[in-house]
């Protein structure tokens, strides 16, 4: 492990993920740099969406930054914006689709790191 980084997410290699609808992402933080946590910057574009999917050792945190969405957290939806956050433990179904008519921006962290 690195001794600590300074990381510019402009700078980073944005690619579209291969398994979800118009979702990019951007690998900030992964366990190279941080054994317990990773973080990737995400952009679901306009009728996008990060198919609802479990994750079998990581709990995924959603923080949005902008736009609007649905979140799916097990068998609950809820509509959410700027500054909601949707934490779904390891093994609970969840997605996030773009109910807006613009990009949502968000950051997802994983614990135990995804990368």
């Amino acid at each position: 492990m690195k001794p600590g980084a300074l990381i510019q997410t402009a700078e980073q290699e944005e690619y579209a993920h291969p398994k979800h609808d118009r979702f990019f992402l951007r690998d900030v933080v992964t366990a190279l740099e941080n054994p317990d946590l990773s973080v990737h910057r995400g952009r679901i574009e306009v009728g996008g969406e990060i198919l609802p999917h479990p994750h079998d050792t990581q709990t995924e945190t959603f923080y949005i930054l902008s736009g609007d969405a649905i979140c799916t957290i097990g068998e609950e939806t809820y509509p959410v914006s700027a500054g909601h956050c949707c934490v779904a433990p390891a093994g609970t179904i969840h997605g996030l689709k773009n109910s807006g008519d613009q990009p949502v921006e968000l950051l997802a962290l994983f614990t135990p790191p995804l990368k």
